[in-house]
């Protein structure tokens, strides 16, 4: 048994620890008695175990076992090898080749072992996914649930979506901030933090929903960026209403804690240096790309704190707009979800 040390909690600790407490249950009791019924809303979830499917392959019949898997995931088969393992075929080997190669390597036979000890019994993340879904189809109610496929993708992307049509979850990418191979690949600390299962919905629904709403961002200033990635933290908040806003925006609970008790300085910092209709992408990434600790601040920030105000202005603007739908909200870029929010902490 893992023998587990419990350190003494200084008041500084204590402090924060109760903070974030109360910011949370402040958001909770503000938004609970809001939420919309979805109790009747039929939404059954069978998440499809790509990754048991490929893992059954016998190398002597191999070709038939691909075809076969060919017609069960017609969609997600050659995303699966084109884009997630990026199986290129060469004068030695063909593609189907290459993917048995894949499937039967020892490192990653290990890393499935690893998924199917933790995620053998998938249905707690179906339960998720339904109650995700039932708010999606009481604010969506003509669309269609996607297909939702798990994988093993040695560490590719995380979450992954085609269309409407599906969303795609690498296990290998949700095994615990304790799992080993994190830290041999190079992984930094603040991203290995949320590589735990509780990660798995929020990550998917905001894939999800970028995919579906995916825009042009090649002239966007900062504010249409940070505008941009608040709308999809809106939208966890929509099919989400019930799960920690640390968990949507990949937070700690000091981290989000940082940025309540310091969003008028980060807003009066980005006014004071003009940033908002900054158009270089270098720049605008210091505030939007996964990092540390964000550029500009104190060293104690979270990185990515325009995204947190991005998305604290598109909850203003919702609040002050009750009557744009969703659609119409995506439909805006920055600087009218600004103006229309009355933004000023």
């Amino acid at each position: 048994m893992q023998n587990l040390c419990l350190r003494p909690l200084n008041a500084i600790t204590v402090t924060k620890m109760l903070f974030a407490f109360l910011v949370s249950m402040t958001f909770l009791a503000c938004n609970n008695n809001k939420l919309p019924d979805v109790s009747n809303i039929d939404v059954k979830i069978d998440i499809q175990r790509f990754d048991k499917a490929l893992f059954q392959v016998d190398s002597s019949r191999y070709e038939a076992h691909f075809d076969s898997l060919k017609k069960a995931y017609p969609d997600f088969y050659p995303l699966y090898l084109n884009e997630l393992l990026s199986l290129r075929p060469n004068p030695v080997y063909s593609q189907e080749q290459l993917l048995l190669r894949f499937a039967q390597n020892a490192n990653i036979q290990g890393l499935y072992d690893s998924c199917l000890i933790r995620y053998d019994n998938i249905s707690p993340l179906e339960n998720d996914f339904e109650t995700a879904f039932r708010y999606y189809k009481y604010y969506f109610p003509n669309r269609k649930i996607p297909k939702i496929i798990t994988h093993v993708s040695e560490f590719g992307p995380a979450t992954s979506s085609l269309d409407s049509t599906l969303i795609a979850i690498s296990l290998d990418m949700y095994l615990g901030k304790d799992f080993p191979f994190y830290r041999s690949i190079s992984l930094p600390s603040y991203l290995i933090e949320r590589l735990e299962k509780n990660y798995v919905v929020p990550n998917a629904m905001k894939t999800y929903i970028n995919g579906l709403y995916d825009t042009e961002r090649k002239n966007n200033k900062l504010i249409d960026e940070i505008v941009q990635e608040g709308k999809l933290l809106y939208f966890l908040d929509m099919v989400l209403p019930k799960t920690d806003d640390n968990l949507k925006i990949g937070y700690s609970l000091d981290d989000l804690a940082w940025c309540e008790r310091n969003e008028k300085m980060i807003w009066s910092f980005f006014i004071e240096q003009n940033l908002l209709f900054e158009n270089k992408q270098r720049e605008i990434s210091k505030y939007t790309a996964e990092a540390p600790t964000t550029s500009g601040m104190p060293a104690d920030s979270p990185g990515r704190v325009g995204t947190w105000v991005g998305w604290q202005i598109v909850k203003q603007f919702m609040q002050q707009n009750p009557d744009v739908s969703f659609g119409e909200l995506m439909s805006k870029n920055g600087q009218q979800v600004l103006k229309g929010s009355k933004y000023k902490p």
